[in-house]
């Protein structure tokens, strides 16, 4: 069987494996799998039977199509990773994966060098699959598998980011559940980024709050400029404190949402996969995925939104005092 080890099937076009159950052809000597010389009822050469034609290896037409060939690992992971949300295995340092036995027991330099070679993304990308494959459903009611679909982009991050809030991070030795992971978009483009993320009530709630500390200052700068305001001194001193309290509300949310910004991005999933499964006989239903996909991934359209309502809203705040003051 080993020197039929990855040649390739002239019916489906496939290497052949050492678990393969092969027969070959009496005529010509080509290897087939068993299943598709049964269906094909022949020999998938036979039109080259009458010319002579003998195998030594490869295929009549194998070598224009072998420039390129897929080795072996890639072709079981794309098949066994049809999922454009699953993580993929880099090729890199230390990787001799994609060599034949023969290459790996030899004594090439190279390869000498790739077994003494770590590949220091392996176990990332590996845990990263494990964590978008798996359907699972945790305490909180939810799979990774659905949560990695709800989220349709940077799904490296976010699974990363509910994999600590769903199981906890190694400390001190032993497991402790957290609910803390940075991320400075939800932060410093709060709250566009809220908008983009389809978490509405959250953005009209920043947008609002941001809208409010601003409202100090912009007394302040009318009393300034215009004669027919008299504040009194109290007052004045009073919307002093207020701004100066709203720069540092200001900056706490910033720092707060850059902070904890994921925790409620992941309560947000978990509560719209539930409902969504609803209407998918509990996830089991065609087109349950898709679903997920259609339902949680960012919105562009919401960003811009976004962005239009905060320089309305900022607009309305700089000119309302002057209209109900003046």
């Amino acid at each position: 069987m080993s020197r039929f080890t990855h040649k390739l099937c002239p019916v489906c076009r496939k290497h052949f494996s050492d678990a393969d159950d092969v027969v070959v052809c009496p005529e010509c000597g080509t290897p087939h799998h068993r299943t598709c010389y049964k269906e094909l009822g022949r020999c998938g050469l036979e039109k080259y039977h009458a010319d002579g034609f003998v195998w030594d290896g490869r295929l009549p037409d194998e070598v224009e199509e072998q420039k390129e060939p897929l080795h072996d690992y890639q072709e079981s992971a794309c098949a066994a990773n049809p999922d454009p949300h699953h993580a993929t295995y880099p090729q890199g340092l230390g990787d001799i994966s994609h060599l034949s036995e023969a290459e790996e027991r030899s004594d090439i330099p190279e390869v000498e060098m790739l077994r003494d070679i770590p590949n220091p993304y392996f176990d990332v990308y590996k845990k990263i699959r494990d964590l978008t494959s798996d359907d699972t459903r945790g305490e909180d009611g939810v799979s990774s598998k659905e949560l990695c679909h709800f989220v349709g982009k940077s799904v490296m991050h976010y699974s990363q980011a509910f994999s600590a809030f769903r199981v906890g991070v190694m400390k001190d030795g032993r497991i402790q559940p957290v609910n803390i992971f940075l991320n400075f978009c939800s932060g410093f483009l709060s709250p566009i980024h809220q908008f983009y993320r389809r978490m509405d009530i959250v953005g009209i709630a920043v947008l609002l709050l941001s809208c409010l500390t601003l409202l100090p200052d912009v007394l302040l700068y009318y009393n300034a400029e215009y004669a027919s305001l008299q504040f009194s001194e109290s007052l004045i001193s009073m919307l002093g404190i207020l701004s100066i309290l709203g720069s540092f509300i200001n900056f706490g949310l910033t720092i707060a949402l850059c902070v904890f910004g994921d925790y409620l991005y992941y309560k947000f999933c978990v509560k719209r996969i539930k409902k969504i499964r609803k209407d998918y006989d509990d996830g089991k239903a065609e087109g349950y995925y898709e679903a997920l996909t259609q339902s949680g991934s960012p919105s562009k359209l919401r960003a811009v939104i976004g962005i239009l309502a905060y320089a309305l809203a900022t607009q309305l705040v700089a000119r309302l005092p002057a209209m109900l003051l003046l």
